[in-house]
C-alpha cells in the first residue's frame, strides 16, 4: 500500500546505494524497483532475480563521513572504484588461519583494540515488509558507526540469520555460520577474502550491501539466540575453525546486533520451537562467560518488534501466511538484553518506524558513546 512513498525515500538515501537490495521485493510498476531493476511479472528483478549493478566510483570530498555501510558489491562481475582514504594506514595483518594481528601506533578506541560486530538477523518470510526500515537502520550504522570502527586496529563484522542460511555453501548452510552470499546467492566480494568483513571493507559500501541482503525467505522457525551461541562457539564450537574462519575472538571487544521481529519462543503461536539448547535464564550468564573479561567487552543492541513507550504496538497475527504479520512485543529476547548493565545495551523498535530519514541516529549515536565510554574512550 505504502510501498511506493518507502521506494522513493530509499533512492533518495545515498548515491552509492544502487538498489540492487530491492531485487526479489514485490513491485507494481519499475520506479518501485530503484535505478538498476525493472518490474517483472510483480518481482523487481523477475522471479528470479540476477541484478548486475552499474560501476560506481566515490570522489573524494573536502567535509566526508562514514561510507556508507549498507551496499554491496553482490556479484564478481562489478567493477567498484572507491578512493582510498589517506588519513588511514593499514593496521591489520591476516594469519592464515583468519586471525587479524593489530599493528601499528595509535589504533584502537581507548583500550579496545579489536572489535567483533555480529548481526543476528532475522530472514523470515514476516520481515518482508520491513526491508526498508532495516535499509534505514543499516544506513545510519554506517553513517554513526563506521568512522568509530574506522579507529579500531582490526574489526571482524558479520551477519547471521535466524535459521541456517539458504544461500550459503551447501557446507555452511548451518546455524550460526556466516552469511556470504546475497539473496540471489551471488558471493560478497570481502577483501581479505574471509566469510566477514574487516577494516578494508569498510570503504567497500557495496561490499557491504551484499552482505545485509539476505532476503526475507528463510525459515519460519526463528532461533537467534541459538544462532548467536553457535557462532561465538557456545554451541558449536567447529564453525569458528570452520565456516567462519576465525571470526569470534574472545579477545576483542563484542558487539552484538540483535534485528528480529518476533520473540524467541518454544512452541509459539504458530507452533515452532524456537531456540531450546540453552535456558532463557542461563542467557546472559552464559554470554558473559564466553567473553575471558566477562562484561568488559560485552555491548548488545536490539531492534525489536515491541512499541515505542505510549504508542501501540503495531497489529500482529501469528496466523497470517506461515510466519504471521506485523511485529510482535518480545519480552524474552528484550529481557535478555535488558538484563546486562544499562550502559551495555541499547533497544529500539521495528514498529510504529516510517522509514526515510534518520529514525535510528538517536539509538545508534547513543551506542557510540557507550562502547567508546566502555573502551575509556
Amino acid at each position: 500500500m505504502a510501498r511506493p512513498l518507502f521506494v522513493a525515500w530509499a533512492l533518495a538515501l545515498s548515491a552509492c546505494f544502487t538498489g540492487g537490495f530491492l531485487s526479489g521485493q514485490p513491485c507494481t510498476a519499475d520506479s518501485d524497483c530503484g535505478p538498476s531493476l525493472r518490474c517483472e511479472a510483480g518481482v523487481c528483478g523477475g522471479p528470479s532475480a540476477q541484478t548486475s549493478p552499474t560501476t560506481t566510483t566515490t570522489a573524494p570530498t573536502t567535509t566526508t563521513t562514514a561510507s556508507d555501510a549498507t551496499t554491496v558489491e553482490p556479484t564478481s562481475t562489478t567493477t567498484t572504484t572507491t578512493t582510498s582514504d589517506t588519513t588511514l594506514s593499514p593496521l591489520t595483518t591476516t594469519t592464515s588461519t583468519g586471525e587479524e594481528e593489530t599493528t601499528g601506533g595509535g589504533c584502537g578506541i581507548g583500550r579496545c583494540k579489536d572489535l567483533d560486530l555480529l548481526f543476528v538477523a532475522d530472514n523470515s518470510p514476516s520481515m518482508l515488509l520491513k526491508t526498508l526500515i532495516l535499509l534505514d537502520f543499516i544506513t545510519t550504522f554506517g553513517n554513526e558507526m563506521v568512522p568509530e570502527l574506522r579507529q579500531a586496529c582490526s574489526v571482524h563484522l558479520g551477519v547471521v540469520t535466524t535459521e541456517a542460511y539458504p544461500h550459503n555453501p551447501v557446507e555452511c548452510q548451518k546455524l550460526g555460520a556466516l552469511v556470504t552470499a546475497d539473496n540471489n546467492g551471488d558471493p560478497c566480494s570481502f577483501t581479505e577474502g574471509l566469510p566477514y568483513a574487516t577494516l578494508p571493507d569498510l570503504d567497500m559500501p557495496l561490499t557491504l550491501e551484499c552482505l545485509f541482503n539476505i532476503g526475507s525467505d528463510g525459515h519460519p522457525d526463528e532461533k537467534p539466540i541459538d544462532a548467536l551461541f553457535s557462532t561465538v562457539g557456545a554451541l558449536d564450537p567447529s564453525l569458528n575453525t570452520g565456516c567462519n574462519q576465525g571470526f569470534y575472538r574472545p579477545s576483542a571487544f563484542l558487539t552484538v546486533i540483535m534485528l528480529a521481529d518476533e520473540d524467541d519462543d518454544n512452541n509459539d503461536a504458530q507452533g515452532h520451537d524456537g531456540s531450546e539448547e540453552i535456558f532463557e535464564s542461563f542467557w546472559t550468564g552464559s554470554l558473559t562467560n564466553i567473553k575471558p573479561t566477562g562484561i568488559d567487552d560485552l555491548y548488545m543492541v536490539g531492534l525489536l518488534g515491541d512499541p515505542k513507550m505510549g504508542q501501540p504496538a503495531c497489529a500482529w497475527d501469528p496466523t497470517e501466511n506461515d510466519d504471521g504479520f506485523g511485529t510482535e512485543t518480545t519480552p524474552k529476547l528484550r529481557g535478555f538484553i535488558q538484563s546486562l548493565p544499562p550502559e551495555r545495551y541499547a533497544i529500539d523498535t521495528l514498529c510504529n518506524v516510517v522509514p526515510g530519514g534518520n529514525a535510528y541516529g538517536a539509538l545508534l549515536q547513543e551506542v557510540r558513546a557507550e562502547i567508546r565510554a566502555a573502551c575509556g574512550a
